[in-house]
């Protein structure tokens, strides 16, 4: 008989915490055992009471990818997904869903924007903004697009391209012009976790030391799901400045006035924003969620916002001391995504779509102690442009 040993408290709270990042079912298979109804998912449903921002998953960032082109090192690819797991019971791979064309507001429709945001200058602010845009849905789904480029380092002063997405069920229909090449579609989803190893953490199955392929049969949650992407290709020279190759990227949402979601690292807003799943910001002590309040603000403003969230959570919830806590607020806000377009490595510099971020964080915030949930990439990715895998 294999023995157990009990894990120590910041062990417990290191994996309940990121239980809580990964996967937007915990929060339903948590009340079903009697836990805590409060915890979210990484960035999936990330408003106030496990709803999408915006109200709908196609506003929803669930993923945003940054990563040197495997086919031209000199080209930059960004990617951002939407209309992820929609709720905590639907089966996977989920309907198809297409982009949003327009979101409903007190006595109008407003158009959406789907932003990735540039920063080249260090200063947390959107120095090279790229806006696609949807027209309503054909019967198949496809819809026509519009995708402008704003402050690229180029002599004119926007880029424009038209195109079209491709339809449910459909070979993918590949746009460009002027060496900027774009698609939008369903997709597999490029995400995997082990969602059970950790809510088993204190039993048989726990991910803690891992195990056999029959006393831990590790299992990705994500495994045949689909989500809607942006993938974007083009010259990393019209998203840099000067001589220095580096960049910070974030997504958002947006309506002409209203910012609805963002997203820079995997699990940020999720995890240190309350409420979130550990102590002193859980719903039960009464603390306002601040989840739209994030959502809505941007990363400019995130030091100076949110900082002490991220180093009360990290000294409440991991045991961290103030030095370590104050090291990783740095590190982690403002929520960018930052990359060196020169290089090919990946996370955290950037994110490439076969990126195992919960090993690399689970490292990070349990200094060693957890170093893996023991599961691989499930992906089928693509050799060439559009990257991610084909849709379930």
């Amino acid at each position: 008989m294999r023995s157990h040993k009990l894990p120590s408290m910041r062990t417990l709270w290191l994996a309940a915490l990121f239980a809580a990042t990964a996967a937007v079912v915990l929060a339903v298979v948590l009340t079903q055992r009697g836990g805590p109804g409060y915890a979210n998912a990484a960035d999936h449903l990330d408003a106030p009471g496990l709803t999408p921002p915006g109200g709908s998953v196609q506003t929803d960032i669930t993923d945003i990818f940054a990563f040197q082109s495997p086919t031209n090192p000199q080209n930059t690819v960004l990617v951002l997904n939407v209309n992820g797991v929609a709720s905590p019971s639907e089966a996977a791979p989920g309907p198809d869903r297409p982009f949003a064309d327009k979101i409903p507001l007190v006595g109008h429709d407003e158009h959406v924007t789907y932003n990735l945001n540039v920063d080249n200058n260090g200063d947390a602010r959107t120095d090279v903004g790229i806006g696609i845009r949807f027209h309503k849905p054909d019967a198949d789904g496809a819809q026509k697009l519009k995708v402008e480029i704003r402050g690229a380092n180029t002599g004119k002063e926007n880029l424009e391209l038209e195109g079209s997405s491709t339809a449910f069920g459909a070979a993918p229909v590949i746009n460009r012009k002027d060496g900027i090449t774009v698609f939008a579609g369903r997709r597999d989803d490029p995400f995997f976790f082990d969602l059970p190893g950790f809510l088993n953490i204190l039993g048989p199955g726990s991910l803690i030391g891992c195990g056999s392929p029959t006393s831990h049969p590790e299992r990705n949650f994500f495994a045949n799901r689909n989500v809607s992407s942006i993938v974007i290709e083009l010259p990393s020279g019209l998203l840099t400045r000067g001589s220095s190759t580096k960049i910070g990227v974030w997504g958002s949402t947006n309506v002409p006035d209203l910012q609805i979601d963002r997203m820079g690292r995997p699990a940020i807003a999720t995890v240190f924003i309350p409420n979130n799943p550990l102590p002193p910001d859980r719903v039960s002590d009464g603390k306002a969620s601040l989840k739209n309040t994030y959502n809505h603000s941007d990363p400019v403003n995130d030091q100076a916002s949110f900082r002490g969230e991220i180093i009360d959570t990290l000294e409440a919830g991991f045991g961290r001391s103030a030095t370590d806590a104050n090291a990783l607020a740095d590190f982690l806000l403002p929520d960018i995504l930052t990359f060196d377009t020169a290089s090919s490595a990946g996370f955290p510099n950037g994110r490439r779509l076969n990126d195992d971020v919960i090993d690399t964080e689970l490292n990070l915030l349990s200094n060693g102690a957890i170093p893996t949930d023991c599961v691989p990439s499930d992906n089928t990715l693509l050799s060439t442009f559009p990257y991610v895998g084909n849709p379930n």
